[in-house]
């Protein structure tokens, strides 16, 4: 640990410490489900989806302690602080992808167990297979290649979902982060608003008092013009009364 660094200040590992104990917590409803509900059921289903739950907050988490190893806030640590905490994400990321195999693993076998047993009857027992034109000229040996194949076909299929939820949920993310954005630039605009329109009325008075000191100016030099008009006019007059 390089010399200045203060864990008691350290956002980063604090929330890396959330996603460990959000990575066992996870672990632990995997394990209540295969324990409690081994031949799966509603509440399987139910475990496994808050399980799925948990590890894509767990991956939005791991993504966003990456992106900051990678950002200028971090120019403070030393190159191999940053590999170090590198490697603790990776290992966690490694760890998430493994539950993910185990949920979709579990899922299969589900899948596998209703292929191989049937559905269930009326009497509660598993109906008999029946014969249709994709089996009908197989022999046991094409049975089981047609029954692995259908299993390959889901396995992908299910990868290809969790492909697309994971890219809805970083698009979903992208969205929410550029609406907050814009949130706070008219929050600004509106505070700049504000502070114009208090100048602006400021201004105006300004203007209004000086239209009226003008006006006052004018009034008073009118007057003034005219009294000396009139002393003007008095003494020609006096003095044309003299000659007169």
């Amino acid at each position: 640990m390089p010399s200045g660094f203060r864990l008691d200040i350290d956002g980063w590992t604090k929330e890396f410490d959330d996603c460990k104990n959000l990575a066992q917590e996870t672990l632990q409803v995997i394990q209540e489900r295969n324990l409690r509900f081994p031949n799966g059921g509603p509440e399987a289903s139910r475990l496994s989806a808050a399980a799925r739950k948990k590890l894509g907050t767990l991956g939005v988490q791991l993504d966003r302690l990456l992106r900051w190893l990678d950002s200028p806030d971090a120019e403070s640590l030393s190159e191999p602080e940053k590999n170090r905490r590198r490697d603790l994400l990776y290992d966690l990321r490694n760890r998430r992808e493994q539950m993910q195999l185990a949920i979709k693993r579990s899922q299969g076998q589900a899948d596998r167990d209703a292929l191989f047993g049937g559905a269930s009857g009326s009497g509660g027992g598993p109906l008999p297979p029946r014969e249709t034109e994709s089996t009908a000229e197989l022999d046991n040996r094409g049975l089981l290649g047609l029954q692995q194949q259908i299993m390959r076909q889901q396995d992908e299929e299910l990868e290809a979902m969790e492909k697309t939820v994971t890219s809805t949920k970083h698009i979903a993310l992208a969205i929410g982060e550029e609406v907050d954005l814009q949130t706070r630039l008219l929050d600004d605009l509106a505070d700049d608003v504000d502070v114009t329109h208090s100048r602006l009325r400021a201004t105006t008075a300004r203007v209004k008092q000086v239209l009226k000191a003008s006006r006052d100016w004018r009034g008073g030099l009118c007057i003034f013009l005219l009294v000396i008009t009139l002393v003007v006019v008095i003494i020609l007059t006096a003095k044309l009364s003299r000659l007169f």
